[in-house]
């Protein structure tokens, strides 16, 4: 009997040993995994770090909160990540963490981003937006300085929307967004400034196709030419303005003269009935 007791008193220490070197081993191993999280969290923080810096200036405070974001947010995940609990409510928790830090950093980020193209008022040589356009022009059209720091702010926040998203479209935002900056006198006469190379070149395309096709007999190449260069010009300016939208017009645009001009009207009969002697195509053609 006392043999048993003994022995039952030995089973239930070494069992006792047993059990506190399991937990001291899971302990161990909680830590170190802890350990390695937070090296983890650390390095990965300062690379995301690393790639904001890159691109926007920071002060102190800011980088420090946005380091700590980064950084909680890996420790968190990798806390979530340790349990072995597989339920719903479990993943729902590992899904809260990732959307309620990723909410904090590109908040930061994107005050981060309007602060950075406020704060630049340096146009790009390369840019030929026709928000830049418009700044460069400044004198001419009678900017103001709000309107020359929206146009600049505009530029810049367009270059940034394209290069997240390829197919933007960027003449359809340049229409939805220009009239809210420049007057409608501002704005076509930016157009017009634009597409004066354009009409012109059209205007010479013509009356030279005209002398070829000998139909120019009888008429002044000045007044055809200033007649062909007017309508060309209204007609881009308002594909420029309006896009497919070509039933809409304006004050400014109404004084533009849009009526197709006898001399154009003999070419392109003339094309269309001879078209073996037809050289090229008119360059003045419009799908409206």
């Amino acid at each position: 009997m006392k043999k048993t007791i003994f022995g039952l008193v030995i089973s239930l220490a070494l069992f006792s040993h047993s059990m506190n070197a399991q937990n001291n081993q899971k302990q161990t191993f909680k830590d170190q995994y802890l350990q390695q999280a937070e090296k983890n969290a650390d390095a990965e923080a300062k690379a995301q770090m690393v790639l904001i810096t890159r691109k926007y200036k920071l002060d102190s405070e800011t980088y420090k909160t946005l380091y700590q974001t980064y950084y909680n947010r890996r420790i968190e995940l990798e806390k979530a990540m340790m349990s072995t609990e597989k339920s719903k409510k479990s993943q729902n928790n590992l899904t809260h963490v990732i959307l309620k830090y990723d909410s904090i950093s590109n908040h930061y980020v994107q005050a981060l981003k309007n602060k950075n193209l406020i704060g630049d008022k340096i146009l790009r040589p390369d840019d030929n937006s026709k928000f830049a356009s418009a700044v460069r022009n400044r004198e001419k059209l009678k900017l103001d300085k709000t309107q020359i720091d929206s146009l600049i702010y505009q530029s810049k926040l367009m270059a940034e929307k394209k290069a997240e998203n390829e197919s933007l479209d960027l003449k359809s935002y340049e229409r939805k967004i220009l009239p809210t900056i420049l007057t409608d006198e501002q704005y076509t006469q930016l157009l017009i400034d634009l597409n004066k190379k354009t009409a012109n070149a059209w205007a010479k395309g013509s009356w030279q196709k005209m002398k070829e096709r000998g139909i120019d007999q009888g008429l002044d190449s000045t007044k055809v030419h200033n007649e062909l260069f007017n309508y060309n010009l209204a007609k881009l300016v308002k594909k420029e303005r309006f896009g497919k939208d070509v039933p809409k017009t304006s004050e400014s645009m109404r004084k533009m003269n849009t009526t197709l001009p006898e001399s154009l009207r003999r070419l392109q009969s003339d094309e269309a009935r001879n078209t073996s002697k037809k050289p090229e195509e008119t360059k003045t053609k419009f799908a409206w």
